[in-house]
């Protein structure tokens, strides 16, 4: 990957570049059309006319320097440990969660993963840099309800990206990301406990941020995708800074849950929930369960009601033909 990383270093900036100009930085012709072929094969839209070449867009890179800087002006006190790497198998494997203590906060995030990982073992398709991939590890104090802690994430989530002016935003349970029925993102949220003392989570997020005006590359997705930059508009979203204010968010949500949290939100799940009081089909184990989605209870778990009756699902996915 580092051969290809120069390259898309070199032309990140949109420019066009002719290709005698780019076989300065190659050994050869061959080796060159090699590296292309295999940004191409990372999703980036390279374009190529008369032997010149522009990405369809200037591309922001992730920089840790950036990013701790933003985290400064946010006023994060924590100590923070962040890794930036081009491409990873999955930003959730960067750390051994046995490692992680109070001490310090271990961010992953890439630009590209091969097999980045969601819920109920789906993968996670993302174009090089056309999102948000990181995992935050994290020591935490409580974590009786796992699926209330990755709900209550979801929904700081939710609030933290419309102070940033990004808007509709609803969640489908227990913590998809969607924005006019498209989907924007996900969480992974994964507890370790290497001792009695001491639970570790694992929090990954993928949240899409300008997605590339290339065909078929969304073909394999159950779902039809949506980037930040097109909920926003015009208006430019940085990159880095947008990636601070999602690490605080989680961060923050980490250290803040407790047995109250859901409590206290629970009034606002109605109206960011897109599915609410609508009628639902849910994959649990083998089983189809349908039933009235009714929203969720004091540990996050999905209400759903069927003749009359209340059902709770702590873990499942909800099939809509729909979304």
């Amino acid at each position: 990957m580092q051969i290809e990383s120069r390259l898309i270093r070199i032309i990140a900036d949109g420019n066009v570049y002719e290709k005698k100009d780019l076989l300065q930085h190659f050994t050869s012709e061959k080796e060159l059309n090699k590296t292309i072929n295999n940004i191409k094969s990372y999703g980036l839209n390279l374009i190529e006319i008369d032997n010149c070449y522009q990405f369809e867009d200037s591309i922001e890179l992730l920089s840790e320097s950036k990013i701790y800087g933003h985290l400064r002006v946010l006023g994060c006190t924590h100590n923070f440990f962040i890794s930036v790497k081009d491409i990873v198998e999955s930003t959730s494997r960067e750390f051994d969660p046995s490692d992680i203590d109070t001490k310090e906060i271990k961010v992953s995030l890439a630009e590209y993963q091969t097999s980045g990982r969601g819920r109920q073992h789906r993968t996670w398709i993302s174009p090089f840099s056309s999102g948000v991939c990181l995992s935050v590890y994290q020591e935490i104090a409580y974590a009786n309800f796992p699926v209330g802690l990755s709900v209550f994430i979801g929904i700081e989530l939710i609030k933290c990206l419309k102070k940033l002016g990004l808007r509709p935003l609803r969640i489908k349970w227990p913590n998809d990301l969607y924005s006019n029925e498209r989907k924007l993102g996900g969480l992974l949220v994964e507890l370790h406990q290497s001792s009695p003392y001491k639970l570790v989570a694992n929090v990954g997020l993928g949240i899409n941020y300008k997605l590339p005006a290339i065909q078929n590359w969304e073909k394999n997705l159950d779902h039809k995708p949506i980037g930040l930059s097109e909920i926003k508009g015009s208006t430019y979203l940085n990159r880095n800074l947008l990636t601070a204010h999602l690490i605080r968010s989680i961060t923050n949500s980490l250290l803040n849950f407790n047995g109250d949290s859901l409590r206290l939100t629970q009034s606002d799940w109605s109206d960011l929930d897109m599915l609410f009081d609508k009628e639902l089909k849910i994959r649990v184990g083998s089983q189809i369960i349908k039933g009235i989605n009714k929203g969720i209870d004091l540990e996050g778990r999905l209400v759903v009601e069927t003749n009359g009756v209340a059902k709770t699902i702590v873990s499942g996915h909800i099939i809509d033909p729909n979304i």
